[in-house]
């Protein structure tokens, strides 16, 4: 497993240290990002939904994303009223604290833990029960922290999000023949996503906030990145679920760390930019430890 995960630590690491040694600028990031989310990133989305094998549990994995994510924020809504918080501060903590960075880290541990054939439930996860619920729910959150009805949700902005097109577009094709040298295509540039999406997570990673904010980025970590999937394959267990690769794929996603998009929101809607990007950068580099341990318990389990 560990061999697997060296990939992950070395695309990540060399884009941070490019950023560090002024090989590239944030610029650069800007582009790497707009390239995965407009190119790379459908055409993965579009290769592995057309050999994805739907199976009727599936629906059951997607529904329990959604349920993990509403429980979650309940838990760090709860968690942070007891620990003070104000209204900012607490809608930033629920953000954070709810919504996981399932595809720019969660496909690279993907396809380290499983491989292909877990990455292939991921994409579908990652849409349906991650990015469908930050885009629904965030702007409820966010008007709460900031105490007006100023934030809405942009329905079109849901619908026209090019890797939620391509999600609809691949199932729509898995009625069709598509020759092989297509479908190799779309890999081929689909794989650029995981090399590409580490390094520009990389570049962005900053510690400068974390040792200020650490109780509460502490908070965040320990909710989104242990009790939670801990809990989530505890009542697997206790359920009777058999743990195949459909499952394993959807704990993955559900112990990544906190979501870049979420904190992308949270400082937009003006609330804890502080919290939001110290967790970011702590949530990216506890993974390499929590991920791993995380998945080791659906093996023993």
């Amino acid at each position: 497993m560990f061999e697997n995960l060296f990939s992950v630590v070395l695309f990540f690491s060399l884009g941070y240290f490019a950023r560090k040694r002024g090989i590239l600028d944030e610029t650069g990031s800007d582009i790497l990002i707009r390239f995965i989310i407009y190119f790379a990133f459908p055409a993965l989305v579009i290769y592995n939904v057309y050999h994805l094998d739907i199976k009727p549990q599936f629906f059951a994995v997607l529904l329990s994303g959604w349920a993990v994510i509403m429980f979650s924020i309940g838990l760090s809504f709860f968690a942070g009223r007891v620990m003070g918080m104000d209204r900012k501060t607490l809608a930033s903590f629920v953000m954070m604290s709810s919504f996981g960075n399932t595809s720019f880290l969660g496909f690279p541990f993907q396809m380290a833990l499983l491989g292909e054939e877990g990455l292939r439930y991921a994409v579908v996860f990652d849409q349906l029960a991650s990015f469908l619920p930050v885009s629904l729910l965030s702007p409820f959150i966010l008007a709460y922290g900031k105490a007006e009805g100023g934030v809405s949700i942009d329905i079109k902005k849901v619908v026209t999000f090019p890797p939620f097109v391509a999600i609809v577009t691949g199932f729509l094709l898995k009625q069709f023949y598509i020759p092989e040298f297509v479908l190799g295509s779309l890999k081929t540039l689909g794989m650029t996503v995981i090399p590409l999406a580490l390094f520009a997570v990389g570049m962005n990673l900053r510690f400068s906030k974390v040792k200020q904010r650490l109780r509460d980025v502490s908070a965040v970590i320990f909710i989104k990145m242990v009790f939670v999937p801990a809990l989530f394959i505890a009542v697997l267990f206790f359920a009777g679920v058999e743990m195949d690769v459909m499952w394993k794929s959807a704990v993955i996603e559900i112990a990544m760390p906190p979501m870049v998009l979420a904190s992308i929101f949270v400082i937009g809607a003006g609330l804890d930019k502080d919290l939001a990007v110290s967790s970011v950068g702590a949530g990216i580099i506890m993974s390499f430890i929590t991920v791993p341990a995380i998945f080791y318990l659906t093996g023993v389990l």
